[in-house]
């Protein structure tokens, strides 16, 4: 895996081989990955764990606690490297969805605590520490030293670097693009999409399972909310439709994960330059109920556009009994997406 590390995530996996060597251990097991990133205090992976009230400290003992209780590689069928290494190349995953030329030690937080079945992931699971609270202010930590969206202000871009003459100058990072006079340059997209109750749950929304007898019928799982938002977020860009990237009649995209054909989705405008800022959606239906489900799919939308859930609205309205929805035949769906372009800060 060929990844560029910011200065905190390469010191926090190297202090995490020491810790290895330190323990007698044979393998890198994501606890010693979390105590490395715990040790670096003014790292941004502390900071997140500081604006939960959280001790990193307090975590860091925990996870040493963890490893003389149940020394690495004594688990019978556990495979810990794989473990690491998923770790890792999600944390990537994730550096890449927000546009960073490389991988911070919150990406790799972030990473483990979406892993719950790694051990770190349990550990964080425990104290409290959810990948929902961490995304929730992944975008004000992850971003310190970036450009500030809902002002359209610059800030500074990363550490203090000298240019020609002592004078102080930024390393190249990139910006959210500004109008001249310092208005924020924003573009929208609209998405819609409908699909027919077949029988046989789960029902897809959003990437949430929803119980019941009925699903939504369609050549992927169905997911009408995914693909309304996909529509909408290439829509801004100009950059084509859902039905573009995935055809209906190719066999690959059978049953294919609708949150996968979002991420990919996201990915394509990224190329063109743009992020996701924010998404509004409406349901139309009357059937499920989409209350006891919102705060689900926020999150799992978060996750495939690289927003926290606070930048995406879900909301649910029934169509008081009329035509085909009103008969609940199926259900559609409304989505209003908002871009910002990214530029290269000189």
């Amino acid at each position: 895996m060929s990844v560029r590390f910011e200065g905190a995530a390469r010191r926090a996996i190297d202090r995490a081989m020491t810790e290895v060597e330190r323990r007698g251990n044979t393998t890198l097991d994501t606890l010693h990955l979390l105590m490395g990133l715990l040790a670096e205090p003014k790292g941004h992976a502390a900071a997140a764990l500081r604006a939960l009230d959280v001790s990193p400290e307090s975590l860091r003992l925990a996870a040493s606690r963890q490893l003389l209780t149940h020394p690495v590689g004594e688990a019978p069928g556990v495979d810990i490297a794989a473990a690491t290494e998923r770790v890792l190349e999600r944390a990537h995953r994730i550096s890449v969805q927000y546009l960073a030329d490389a991988v911070s030690d919150l990406d790799i937080l972030l990473a483990c605590a979406e892993d719950v079945e790694s051990h770190a992931g349990k550990l964080l699971d425990e104290a409290g520490v959810t990948a929902s609270r961490l995304w929730a202010i992944y975008g004000s930590v992850r971003t310190a030293g970036r450009q500030h969206v809902d002002t359209g202000r610059r800030a500074d871009t990363g550490p203090e670097t000298h240019g020609p003459g002592g004078r102080p100058g930024r390393r190249p990072s990139e910006d959210v693009a500004v109008a001249g006079d310092g208005a924020l340059i924003v573009r929208s997209g609209i998405g819609y999409d409908s699909h027919r109750f077949g029988p046989g749950g789960p029902l897809i929304l959003g990437g949430v399972a929803i119980p019941g007898e009925v699903r939504l019928v369609g050549h992927s799982d169905g997911d009408a909310l995914a693909h309304a938002v996909s529509d909408a977020v290439l829509g801004a860009a100009a950059a084509g439709d859902i039905g573009e990237l995935f055809p209906d009649d190719d066999p690959a995209n059978q049953g294919r994960d609708s949150l996968e054909m979002l991420a990919s989705a996201v990915a394509r405008v990224r190329s063109r330059g743009f992020a996701v800022h924010q998404v509004d959606v409406t349901v139309v239906a009357e059937r499920p109920k989409i209350a006891p489900h919102r705060q689900a799919i926020r999150e799992a939308l978060g996750r495939a556009l690289a927003v926290s859930p606070d930048a995406v609205s879900v909301k649910g309205k029934t169509n008081e009994g009329m035509g085909w929805i009103g008969r609940g035949e199926g259900l559609a769906c409304i989505a209003v997406a908002t871009l910002v372009p990214v530029s290269r800060a000189p």
